[in-house]
C-alpha cells in the first residue's frame, strides 16, 4: 500500500487496494462519485463513523520547456526548500515516469540566489528527454507524481517511508475491520478512506454530509516532538512509541475524549495528550461542522518529518490505536 501512489484527486488505486482488503470484514463496500471509499459494517446502534484519509502530497505537471524539462505545482503542503535532488514517480499516459528535481548548484549560485526562499518555479523535472516532444510522448500537462521513498524498517518498530499521512491511517482502519469480527458491538459502523484531505478535507466534508453519522473519529498522524529543535513548552510533548495521542481542544468532543481516555486506562493502553486550540488540520476539522454538527473525535499517530519523502512512525502505536478504537467500538452509548 505505501508504494502505490495517491496525490490528492489521484486516489483511486490506494482505494481500491484499501476496498479490498476490507470486503471480507464488512458487509457492503462502495465507492462515491469524489472516490470516497465506504467500508459499511451493519448494526442496530448508533451510527459511528472513523475516517483515514487515502491521499498523499504530490506534484503536478504544469509546462514543459522546448528542452524537454517538466515544470510543475506542489499538490498539498510541501516544504519546496526539500525538493531539488529528490526523486519522484510521475503517473504518466503510458505508466510511470522516473525523474529527479532539479536546480542551479550551489557551486554557480551567487549570494542572492543561496540565501532565498525557492519557489516551484526556481525548479524542474528531468526526465531524460531531449526536447519537448520526447518529453510529451510520456508526459502530459496535468500528470502528477509523488516523491520516491519506499518503505525501510528501522528496527522492530520503527517505518520509514513516503505518505505514511495518512497511509498509516488506513492501517489503523484495516486492523480494526478485521477485528470487528470478534468484537460484540451493536453499533452500525462505517470505515471511511477519504479523499483530498490535503486540500482542505474535501472528501470528508462530502461523505459525512451523506452518511450523517451521530459519531465521527477521524485518524490521522500528528507531529512527534521528540527529536532535535522541537520545544515541548511550545510544540507538545509527543514521542514515538509511547502510545496513539488523543487530542483535546474546540475540535472534539469533551465526550468523546473522556471515554476514550477512560478506555485507555482501565485498559492499560498506551496513550499521550495534545493540546489543540484551535480547528485541527485534519478530516475532523470537517466532520465536526457537517450538517447540523456531529459528535467528533480524532486519535492521532505521532509522525516525524511529516510531508517529507521518509516520514517515520511507530508500529506499536498504530497497534494502540487499533486497541482503543476496538475497545470504544465494544462499549454501549
Amino acid at each position: 500500500m505505501l508504494l502505490t501512489a495517491s496525490p490528492s484527486g489521484s486516489e483511486e488505486q490506494i482505494t481500491a487496494l484499501f476496498a479490498e482488503q476490507l470486503r471480507p470484514f464488512v458487509d457492503e463496500v462502495t465507492t462515491d462519485v469524489n472516490g470516497n471509499c465506504i467500508a459499511h459494517k451493519q448494526g442496530t446502534g448508533p451510527k459511528v463513523m472513523i475516517m483515514a484519509h487515502a491521499d498523499e502530497i504530490g506534484l503536478m505537471i504544469s509546462y514543459i520547456d522546448d528542452r524537454g524539462f517538466l515544470y510543475f505545482k506542489e499538490i498539498g503542503g510541501i516544504d519546496t526548500n526539500l525538493l531539488p535532488g529528490q526523486r519522484v514517480n510521475i503517473m504518466g499516459q503510458q505508466g510511470l515516469v522516473t525523474g529527479v528535481i532539479g536546480k542551479k548548484p550551489i557551486h554557480l549560485q551567487d549570494k542572492s540566489e543561496n540565501t532565498k526562499q525557492l519557489e516551484p518555479e526556481d525548479l524542474w523535472i528531468d526526465i531524460a528527454a531531449k526536447d519537448k516532444s520526447e518529453a510529451q510522448s510520456k508526459v502530459q500537462i496535468g500528470d502528477v507524481a509523488t516523491l520516491q521513498g519506499n518503505p525501510v524498517q528501522l528496527n522492530d518498530t520503527l517505518l520509514m517511508s513516503r505518505s505514511l499521512d495518512d497511509k498509516i491511517g488506513l492501517a489503523v482502519l484495516m486492523g480494526l475491520a478485521q477485528n470487528l469480527q470478534s468484537l460484540q458491538t451493536d453499533k452500525d459502523i462505517y470505515l471511511v478512506a477519504s479523499v483530498q484531505e490535503e486540500l482542505g478535507a474535501r472528501g470528508a466534508k462530502m461523505i459525512t454530509e451523506a452518511i450523517r453519522p451521530d459519531i465521527g473519529i477521524a485518524i490521522d498522524v500528528t507531529h512527534a516532538t521528540d527529536y532535535p529543535t522541537m520545544s515541548p513548552t511550545k510544540d507538545g510533548d509527543i514521542s514515538l512509541g509511547k502510545g496513539a495521542v488523543i487530542p483535546m481542544g474546540p475540535n472534539m468532543s469533551k465526550g468523546i475524549n473522556q471515554q476514550l481516555i477512560s478506555l485507555a486506562k482501565s485498559n492499560g493502553i498506551p496513550y499521550q495528550i495534545e493540546a489543540i486550540a484551535r480547528p485541527t488540520g485534519t478530516d475532523a476539522r470537517e466532520i465536526q461542522v457537517a450538517g447540523t454538527g456531529i459528535r467528533t473525535g480524532l486519535i492521532s499517530i505521532p509522525c516525524r518529518y511529516m510531508h517529507t519523502p521518509s516520514e517515520v512512525v511507530s508500529l506499536a502505536d498504530a497497534d494502540s490505536a487499533i486497541t482503543l478504537l476496538s475497545a470504544y467500538l465494544h462499549t454501549r452509548e
